[in-house]
């Protein structure tokens, strides 16, 4: 390849192998107090950057809800014996850790800056969930709002805070299609289930992110969102013919391609037969390098999905995998175990570079491209030290555009009992999921309830588990019959069972009416069929929460729009 950033040439033609191979990684770094093995990571092992997964303590092992068995156990040597949220923060104190880590990485004989990837796709999938930032809905919400430059100014927002703290690689934007409403991993992380108006909503998502100074990463190249598993405890097959494929799930990495919005492209973990029936795509060479960088003309940086899920580490291993996602075409692996892997990944990949597995040249490539990304969006740069954290996060005017946006997402898809706005003079259970671990005065469990409360005294609470165990159907059903009305939280979240089951027959035995509250448009994974009365919010964070406690009271009015052909629809019988 031809290396047009002479400061990136450069660079990579002072590194020793150990520079090299340590760029082409991404390493995890779990919780907002670094242990000394993180500054390892940075020193000893030289790497590109850290994954942050602020709101944990330990980067958890994946374990099969429906199983209950733990697929790949990582959790190995963290000597953290209970499994209790991070300490909760202000955006200005995890701004100050993260320099104290870039100073680290400053220090090192290049001076090589680190990325700080993470996840912020909206709602509960955000890594920066602490310190009052301001949290806009899933995909799937924005695109229920019907207008597209709200998602350009969401996805701008988005990006000033986070640089402000320090974050400065997002994997965003989710580009699969949600053509499958079962997929328990995709569903409202999706925009929609048009190809079209994918492409059109992550344009302006990428094009905010942007020039809000953060790189954007869409994924899960090719596309996984027609498939009914989750590659965090088994391998999708998106068993669709090649002209399927290139009608929908590339349709909307050719036109971001095409238009210079995609810097960079995570891969899928997840089988496509109609281009390589025998690997993952992420170690596969037909396509990443065939597909992505030949035929689509990719040019960016091309990374990983987290290599310790149980798709592609319970096939080929965890540090064989990350080599061989190199050696495919990928130019970097993102391996977030906080453990004895990251040295066995750094061997690896340099018994690789011996053999000729993974030609140098290659690698060189590899991490010119990332240097040259990273110069390209300013991470050499000194960091601005007008760049306050604490008031990117409590700016009036963002505060403002959340709550517009909330208010503009959220559906009422059924109201057959003619039940909204809720009255304020009758007893009303609050039915509520714990949802957030993270425990700080904006988002926190019961804070539907709060807001309820907020609109009238005659509110009670009654608080289950994500996926409600014995002890919570039971106290539903015996305090339901006290009550007038009742509000039922449906919530779904990968990695969790649905009590969509569960609802069903309790509302076909109940005699209290009831408005169920889901965050999903979905009767396969999350709204009971027999649920006459629904509102969508799209999002679990606090401005969608908020919003949604004054549409059920008759505060303000919803005005989402159905994101999805796909989506609950809304029968005769559950109208009668």
């Amino acid at each position: 390849m031809r290396y047009t950033d002479t400061f990136a040439k450069e660079l990579v033609e002072k590194m020793t192998l150990d520079q090299k191979v340590g760029a082409v990684l991404t390493l995890g770094f779990a919780g907002v107090v670094p242990k000394p093995y993180i500054y390892d990571f940075i020193e000893k092992y030289h790497c590109g950057g850290l994954r942050l997964s602020c709101d944990m303590r330990t980067f958890g092992s994946y374990v099969d809800p429906k199983s209950g068995k733990t697929v790949v156990d990582v959790e190995r040597q963290t000597g953290i014996k209970y499994k209790q949220t991070a300490p909760t923060c202000t955006a200005g104190e995890y701004a100050a850790v993260l320099a104290d880590l870039q100073m680290a990485a400053r220090k090192r004989s290049l001076g090589i800056p680190l990325h700080f990837s993470f996840d912020q796709e909206g709602g509960s999938s955000a890594d920066f969930c602490f310190g009052g930032v301001n949290i806009f809905p899933k995909p799937m919400g924005l695109t229920a709002t019907g207008d597209k430059e709200l998602t350009y100014k969401a996805a701008l927002e988005t990006a000033r805070q986070s640089r402000a703290v320090g974050f400065n690689w997002v994997h965003s934007p989710v580009l699969d299609i949600c053509s499958e409403p079962r997929n328990p991993e995709i569903y409202t992380r999706s925009y929609s289930d048009d190809p079209a108006v994918v492409a059109d909503y992550a344009a302006e998502t990428c094009r905010g992110l942007r020039d809000g100074g953060v790189i954007a990463t869409g994924k899960h190249f090719p596309g996984r969102g027609h498939s009914c598993q989750d590659a965090h405890f088994g391998v999708p097959v998106i068993d669709v013919d090649r002209e399927t494929m290139e009608r929908r799930e590339l349709r909307p990495y050719r036109a971001l391609i095409a238009q210079g919005l995609l810097p960079s492209i995570m891969i899928a973990h997840s089988i496509f037969p109609a281009i390589d029936p025998d690997n993952i795509a992420t170690v596969s060479r037909k396509v990443i390098t065939g597909l992505l960088r030949e035929e689509l003309g990719f040019e960016g940086v091309i990374t990983t999905d987290s290599m310790t899920m149980g798709a592609i580490a319970t096939r080929y291993g965890v540090a064989n995998a990350c080599a061989m996602a190199l050696a495919a075409g990928a130019d970097l692996v993102l391996m977030k175990a906080e453990n004895e892997l990251v040295g066995e990944t750094v061997d690896t990949i340099k018994a690789f570079v011996a053999d000729g597995r993974l030609p140098i040249e290659e690698l060189n490539d590899k991490v010119y491209r990332i240097l040259a990304l990273k110069h390209q969006y300013g991470l050499f740069e000194e960091p601005d030290a007008a760049r306050d954290p604490e008031r990117e996060v409590r700016d009036p005017a963002v505060k403002a555009l959340a709550a517009e946006i909330a208010r503009k997402s959220i559906l009422v898809a059924r109201d057959a009992d003619k039940l909204l706005p809720l009255p304020t003079d009758k007893k009303i259970l609050v039915v509520e999921q714990k949802v957030k671990e993270y425990n700080d005065m904006q988002w926190h469990s019961g804070i539907l309830y709060e807001a309820c409360m907020r609109q009238s005294r005659h509110v009670d609470y009654q608080e289950t588990a994500y996926s409600y165990d014995d002890a919570d159907k039971t106290a539903i059903m015996a305090r339901a019959r006290d009550y007038d009305l009742l509000v039922i939280t449906s919530y779904f979240l990968r990695g969790k069972l649905s009590n969509r089951e569960w609802l069903e027959g309790f509302l076909a035995d109940c005699k209290t009416p009831a408005v169920i509250v889901t965050n999903t448009p979905f009767e396969e994974i999350s709204i009971p069929k027999n649920a006459r009365n629904v509102v969508i919010t799209f999002a679990t964070s606090p401005a969608n929460v908020k919003a949604t406690a004054e549409v059920l009271f008759g505060k303000c009015k919803a005005e989402g729009k159905m994101p999805v052909k796909n989506g609950i629809s809304v029968s005769a019988e559950a109208m009668v």
